[in-house]
């Protein structure tokens, strides 16, 4: 993976990139039969939207865990992607959830990427989305203690 240094001009682009995800997820969440096939397919949108723009790719998954500014950028859409998913579906798990979902799917796909030459292709990609999202999306009961 090359470097992306995080200048204004590809932090722009970057930011384009996630508006654009995030357009895509509008139409999608409210959509699909439920909230893990919503948050399955904005995922899918969102690496489809990375691949497309390698630098794009590099600072969502790699830049973020050593830039503030381009954490910041990622964590703002992260967030209006949970507030989409609450405002829309009504079997939406809690917020906390959904978070520890997209951030192991987020750890998943950085290793996968910086363990090999080139980022996974598509199909891999959405084998780790399902594995996650339908393996672990099952709310756990809540128990009194």
């Amino acid at each position: 993976m090359h470097d992306v240094d995080a200048d204004p001009d590809t932090l722009t682009a970057y930011q384009q990139s996630l508006d654009r995800v995030f357009e895509r997820s509008r139409q999608l969440v409210p959509q699909a039969p439920t909230w893990q096939a919503s948050l399955y397919q904005s995922v899918r949108a969102c690496y489809t939207e990375m691949r497309t723009h390698p630098a794009a790719l590099h600072m969502h998954f790699i830049a973020t865990a050593q830039d503030p500014l381009v954490q910041r950028t990622r964590t703002r859409h992260r967030d209006r992607l949970l507030d989409l998913l609450h405002d829309t579906r009504e079997d939406a798990p809690t917020p906390l959830h959904a978070e520890l979902l997209l951030g192991m799917i987020h750890a998943t796909m950085r290793t996968q990427i910086t363990s090999r030459e080139s980022p996974p292709d598509l199909d891999t990609a959405e084998q780790t989305f399902a594995t996650l999202l339908f393996r672990y999306g099952d709310v756990p009961e809540r128990h009194a203690y």
